[in-house]
């Protein structure tokens, strides 16, 4: 079903999307490792004591334990985000709403093979991308701190994350195929992953807000069930599950609904 003449125009045309986030990425985990010895986790967490970041900011004084509250909780999170709405709005929903689809249909590459080519080069590219940052970060940590990454426990968390926005990037290719416009696209395929965000930010303000877990997402990839080893199987089974579910979704109606050409 994949078209490789349509997927190298899709790679050429998104290439500086991927380039630039898989950079931001890289130089945030390259600096953690740089930055944040245990002297300066330790001066952080003091300092933070008893605000609002220390809730959110936390850590077990070791690089990973920090990095999976601070790193894997923002940075990790959004960007990668970004890229998903972005791209897989382009993948479908900007053609269409642009006239560019009745082009690419006109050829003989057919809707599966325009809709499975953008799926599967979604999902590669976000591959790419944190295959990239567990490269660069294990490379950065043994340059800056040798010794003191779990590496092992990195590339579970990266892992994590890579499956986490494998589903992300799921919701927002299903929304691309539903809808006619970037407008409509975009109001689904950005609202909820903001909405994740946002409420998985909240939660962490307090205690007693713990209940919102069951409203987000992101509570599938919770980095200190990670680091414990303690039953994130099925949740990491559950996010695949999910994104192969929307994807295989969003190409059916793509193949299946009326199209203004």
């Amino acid at each position: 079903m994949i078209n490789f003449s349509y997927l190298k125009q899709t790679a050429r045309s998104n290439l500086k999307f991927l380039l630039a986030f898989t950079a931001v990425l890289c130089v945030f985990v390259t600096i953690m490792t740089n930055v944040f010895t245990p002297a300066v986790m330790e001066e952080t967490q003091s300092g933070i004591e008893g605000t609002v970041l220390a809730n959110i900011l936390t850590g077990n004084g070791t690089l990973i334990g920090f990095m999976s509250n601070s790193f894997y909780a923002l940075m990790a999170i959004l960007f990668p985000m970004v890229y998903s709405i972005m791209v897989g709005n382009r993948l479908i929903a900007e053609k269409i709403d642009k006239g560019y689809m009745a082009g690419f249909l006109s050829t003989p590459v057919t809707r599966t093979q325009i809709a499975a080519t953008g799926a599967f080069y979604l999902t590669v590219s976000l591959i790419i991308m944190w295959g990239t940052v567990s490269c660069v970060g294990i490379a950065a940590a043994e340059r800056f701190q040798p010794g003191a990454l779990d590496v092992d426990k990195f590339l579970l968390l990266n892992a994590g994350v890579f499956l986490y926005h494998f589903a992300i990037s799921g919701m927002c290719f299903f929304a691309s195929c539903l809808f006619n416009t970037s407008r409509n696209s975009l109001l689904l395929g950005a609202g909820l992953p903001l909405y994740f965000f946002v409420m998985s930010l909240i939660i962490k303000l307090s205690d007693s807000l713990d209940y919102l877990k069951y409203f987000t997402l992101n509570t599938l990839f919770d980095t200190e069930i990670i680091l414990a080893d303690n039953g994130f199987e099925a949740d990491f089974a559950v996010l695949g599950g999910l994104a192969l579910i929307l994807y295989g979704t969003g190409i059916i109606i793509f193949c299946r609904r009326d199209l203004p050409l």
